[in-house]
């Protein structure tokens, strides 16, 4: 039983490394292609396109983890069916239970180590991509039209506009007192930072109290730093974790709401769960034991389940980070919807192969 766990375990990894390193590669070829133009156009020259392609890897590989844990186990039963090791296994009484469970540590392994590398690895290629000021990356991404609010002790500021990584543009400040009411209201053209605090240039200032004329602000001491400024105007979904936990308090800053940090907080731990969801479906879908089975039919069916709930899921992420939908359910419901289903088909293969 034990080696044949292994076994499986090694086609599984085997089969989801080269999945992932695939579609790593299109993926980058197609997204480098489409900012040819921009990568090019800072005079880095061609190596600047595998360097583009290096620092967008751990975003990419976010954004398809779930997809190739999917595909590789259901080319890990393609494996099985057209060597008929499916029929050998289901001869020694391994039923699609016993299968799930055989699978599960090889499968929720790799999806929590998976998880453990995009914590790591993807918010210092994103604030390099920031830095860099390509694609989506743009450093126009903190505008008027998207200014950046944080809160900062007692002061709300408002910017907007970030021409590079350690300068501010057109600023606003609202310094509020104890009962929350605003004391005093700032301009500021531009602010750049020194190292230990903020330079501001073009400051103007405005009390709401009568006969008070306000001290001059030339510096603007803060914790917040071009790095701390990075995350805030980042989006959510490439932070990590720890990040998600400090934004999604009350009172603390970001580019979108306290609930949209905890949803993507749940969403990242919850992918060794969802992984072991898929699990439950793949492995039914795939008991092809026919004498001309090759399963490629249960490769697409599984293929586009897969997509189902990529898709339910994507939309469902929509709703909860625009305040739409509890984050709970929206965590939950593909997650439940999913292991209904993967059950109901175990219970039915079990049925018929009784």
């Amino acid at each position: 039983m034990i080696r044949l766990s292994i076994y499986l375990s090694k086609t599984f990894i085997f089969s989801w490394l080269m999945v992932t390193f695939g579609f790593l590669i299109l993926i980058g070829l197609l997204d480098s292609l489409a900012n040819g133009g921009e990568i090019l156009s800072d005079g880095r020259g061609f190596a600047a396109t595998f360097e583009y392609m290096a620092y967008r890897a751990p975003v990419i590989f976010d954004r398809v983890l779930l997809f190739t844990i999917m595909v590789a186990m259901l080319l890990t039963y393609v494996k099985l069916i057209r060597q008929h090791e499916l029929v050998a296994l289901l001869g020694f009484g391994l039923s699609v239970p016993t299968q799930i469970a055989m699978l599960t540590p090889a499968v929720v392994g790799v999806t929590t180590l998976a998880v453990i590398f995009i914590n790591t690895a993807m918010p210092p290629s994103v604030r390099a991509l920031q830095a860099w000021g390509i694609g989506e990356y743009k450093r126009t991404s903190i505008s008027e039209a998207k200014p950046l609010w944080l809160q900062d002790g007692d002061r709300i500021i408002r910017a907007a506009g970030r021409p590079d990584m350690e300068t501010l543009t057109d600023l606003q400040f609202y310094d509020q007192v104890e009962n929350g009411e605003i004391s005093i209201v700032s301009w500021a053209k531009r602010a750049r930072y020194n190292g230990t605090s903020w330079e501001l240039t073009d400051v103007e200032r405005l009390s709401t109290q009568e006969r008070f004329t306000p001290a001059p602000l030339r510096i603007w001491v803060s914790e917040q730093t071009p790095t701390s400024i990075a995350k805030l105007a980042a989006d959510p979904r490439d932070l990590a974790l720890r990040d998600m936990r400090q934004f999604r308090q009350d009172g603390n800053s970001g580019s979108k709401p306290a609930f949209a940090y905890g949803f993507w907080h749940l969403h990242r731990i919850t992918r060794p769960l969802a992984a072991f969801v898929l699990l439950i479906c793949a492995v039914p879908i795939m008991q092809q034991t026919g004498r001309e089975s090759t399963g490629d039919k249960s490769l697409v069916v599984g293929i586009a389940a897969g997509f189902v709930f990529l898709i339910i899921d994507g939309a469902l992420s929509t709703f909860a980070v625009s305040g739409g939908l509890a984050i709970g359910w929206a965590v939950a419901f593909p997650l439940a919807l999913f292991s209904i289903i993967g059950g109901l088909l175990s219970l039915r293969s079990e049925s018929l192969g009784s």
